[in-house]
């Protein structure tokens, strides 16, 4: 699934990050293929389902996707490469020790929730500064390898600057990964740059780095490149889409999705 950051981008392609006040939903399509520097493939399909309100300098949000993800045992959707000793983790089956090999099988079902609150402060000039915390609720199936079994939390600062047409932004955040029964994980630094430019017909295109810390000891960062569209449709729609590329071993080869967002 796509970091929140991607988000955010497509966010400012549409002239900053504070949105309309009101209440609007949002459904996805995500899927991403990658050895995540392990000896396999892991393919990965979600759909993220959205909702967000926002009043005045405050906007918040909850996601909470369905996965199919089918690959490497030890490839957890938003982590990547880690190790995973779950007995019954996806491709090992129901009881036995502890496995340590990278098996590998197919599970879907719900993923986690993704809550966040965003405050925008006006600085009273051309720059804009946004704040966030954000949780991850574990409501994934830790044995089908869906997510860590573990509530996650975290902060993040993000600036914003338009010049004419275009929108410059980057952020960065912090993330305390919660303690898993399985998988022993770190906490994470992530950071992200881009810019993004309006079109006459009022779409924008855009294209925006992101970095993300290994969650793993012994594991590499994750680096990518995304490129995204966004365009309006009708009276309240948004339509968004997006491809990344990945520039590390610890990230997917290639990705893509695209999200459809009404506001009321």
């Amino acid at each position: 699934m796509k970091r929140i950051a991607t988000g955010c981008a497509l966010l400012l392609a549409f002239g900053g990050a504070q949105a309309a006040d009101g209440l609007s939903l949002g459904v996805g399509v995500d899927y991403s293929s990658g050895d995540y520097g392990t000896s396999t493939t892991t393919d990965i399909f979600s759909v993220p389902f959205t909702a967000k309100y926002a009043d005045g300098p405050w906007t918040w949000k909850a996601s909470l996707p369905w996965m199919r993800v089918s690959g490497n045992a030890n490839v957890v959707p938003g982590l990547g490469d880690v190790v995973n000793t779950n007995p019954h983790g996806r491709g090992r089956g129901k009881g036995g020790a502890a496995a340590t090999a990278a098996d590998t099988g197919t599970a879907s079902g719900i993923g986690d929730l993704r809550l966040s609150g965003t405050y925008s402060f006006d600085t009273g000039t051309p720059l804009g500064i946004d704040v966030t915390a954000n949780a991850k609720i574990a409501t994934a199936d830790e044995d089908k390898g869906l997510g860590t079994g573990a509530n996650d939390y975290g902060v993040a600062l993000d600036l914003y600057r338009a010049f004419g047409r275009a929108t410059a932004f980057g952020g960065a955040g912090y993330t305390v990964l919660g303690k898993s029964d399985y998988i022993d994980v770190n906490s994470v630094a992530n950071a992200n740059v881009g810019a993004s430019w309006k079109l006459d017909r009022g779409d924008s295109v855009g294209a925006m780095y992101e970095w993300r810390q290994a969650a793993a000891t012994g594991a590499t960062d994750r680096s990518e490149l995304t490129g995204f569209y966004a365009m309006g449709v009708g009276s309240g729609g948004k339509l968004q889409a997006y491809a990344t590329a990945g520039l590390s071993d610890g990230s997917p080869a290639w990705g893509g999705g695209v999200n459809y967002t009404y506001a009321f």
